[in-house]
């Protein structure tokens, strides 16, 4: 199954962040630019992935660009920035999600 969810990618002074507004706790970090998305596709299939298996429901993608800024934006307000931003950058991103079916008793 496949999904786009959008992302916040965040450049701290050491490396750079990223999480999905929609999915909760699914946060991840990496060295550079070019791998924070792989790292953030890797990490949302994992999360989502668990979360199935658990029986907990989807996270369904639902932010927009527009709506995933507002939401940063209110977080940080609220919340305040611990750690100072180089730049912060919002993008969509495409999850391949593996859905393993589970054989159904006759």
């Amino acid at each position: 199954m496949n999904l786009t969810y959008a992302i916040v990618v965040e450049q701290t002074p050491n490396n750079y962040a990223a999480y999905a507004p929609d999915v909760p706790g699914c946060v991840t970090t990496a060295d550079s630019l070019d791998a924070i998305e792989s790292m953030m596709c890797e990490a949302l299939g994992l999360h989502i992935e668990s979360m199935l298996k658990d029986g907990d429901p989807l996270p369904e993608p639902k932010l927009s660009i527009e709506e995933a800024i507002a939401f940063h934006s209110n977080a940080l307000a609220e919340y305040g920035d611990p750690v100072p931003t180089i730049s912060t950058t919002f993008r969509l991103l495409d999850v391949d999600i593996a859905v393993r079916q589970t054989a159904r008793a006759s």
